[in-house]
């Protein structure tokens, strides 16, 4: 038996019997914390050279220097890390290598990702908001904004929660100008990026606006002599319009707003009108005269042989019945062409 324990001894990194048991012990209860030292501790009861000098040897086949307080390591790869768990350290305190403690520093920092994300999106967040106050403050103020702010303005209320001015400076490079954009047909508002139904029933809401505005302007004034207001009405109501339009305003015996009406829609350049229909309209609306509209999708207003050819034939129908035709104001996209001012009417 005492030969056999001194076999071991000598067969430790340790120069002297007793720093070998101590050396044993240490790995040993190491051994026995993470499950795998149950035959040393079986061996213990056969005497305390016994277990130390099992220990000793378990230790030395795994590789282990614990009085140099290196990591633990196995020379199979798998024993080691199955016998202690991964951070664990040994006399000198560094950490054992393992498959799962290499692996802890990337597995942590991929942890922190959300948390920057949510943080950079709260910042992106608050900017934007300090945007619209500061753009808000400066309307109330009665600045005069150019039209990709007050669009972006309007967008605020669209798209709640997103930089709406890249969205508003692409929409006036497309369309033009504010007036433009609000009016455009809502399919080639659909094309630019970033809008949707929702940015296309508020531009239709404000377009709507316009022209009630307009239209109460209109009805509470008379219109003779106030041609400006009548071009004011319909430049709103015919902005963006892709066809032809001809509408029919009719007044009463104090040149006061009766109807306005859409007689007929044509083509991009041409709009069936029928004299007859319009004069029956006026006799059922007890009308004393009418004036005459409609646009050029060209944005050109001047008029063509058929619009002076079609007013003319109005005016003949109409004195019969003692039915005046004040006007024919033709729209365009930023000018109008009253026939009444070019003498033909």
């Amino acid at each position: 038996m005492n030969h056999h324990c001194d076999d071991l001894f000598r067969s430790s990194d340790s120069d002297t019997p007793t720093a070998a048991i101590a050396a044993a012990r240490t790995a040993g209860a190491a051994i026995r914390g993470s499950g795998m030292g149950r035959a040393a501790a079986a061996a213990s009861g056969a005497g305390t050279c016994t277990a130390a000098g099992a220990a000793s040897g378990a230790v030395s086949r795994a590789g282990v220097t614990t009085a140099s307080g290196t990591a633990l390591r196995s020379d199979a790869g798998s024993a080691s890390s199955t016998a202690l768990p991964p951070g664990a350290t040994a006399a000198a305190g560094r950490d054992i290598t393992s498959g799962a403690g290499a692996r802890a520093g990337p597995a942590s920092r991929t942890a922190l990702a959300p948390e920057s994300s949510s943080k950079a999106r709260r910042q992106s967040a608050d900017l934007a908001a300090g945007h619209r106050d500061r753009l808000r403050d400066r309307f109330d103020r009665g600045e005069a904004l150019p039209d990709y702010e007050l669009l972006e303005l309007l967008l605020f209320r669209s798209i709640p929660r997103r930089d709406t001015k890249p969205i508003a400076k692409a929409l006036i490079a497309e369309f033009g100008s504010f007036a433009a954009v609000v009016s455009a047909p809502a399919a080639r508002l659909l094309e630019v990026s970033g809008v949707g139904e929702r940015v296309v029933g508020d531009f239709r809401l404000v377009r709507a606006t316009a022209e009630r505005l307009t239209h109460d302007t209109l009805k509470a004034r008379a219109v003779l002599g106030s041609t400006d207001a009548v071009v004011e009405f319909y430049r709103a109501k015919l902005r963006g319009v892709a066809r032809e339009e001809f509408h029919v305003l009719y007044l009463d015996k104090k040149n006061q707003m009766l109807a306005s009406e859409c007689a007929g829609t044509g083509t991009v350049d041409h709009t069936p009108v029928y004299p007859r229909e319009v004069l029956k309209r006026a006799l059922e609306l007890s009308a004393s005269a009418v004036v005459l509209i409609h646009n050029h999708p060209s944005g050109d207003p001047s008029p063509s042989r058929a619009d002076i050819a079609v007013t003319a034939k109005i005016m003949e129908a109409a004195q019969p019945l003692g039915l005046s035709v004040h006007d024919h104001i033709i729209i365009g996209a930023n000018a109008f062409t009253s026939l009444r001012g070019e003498g033909y009417v």
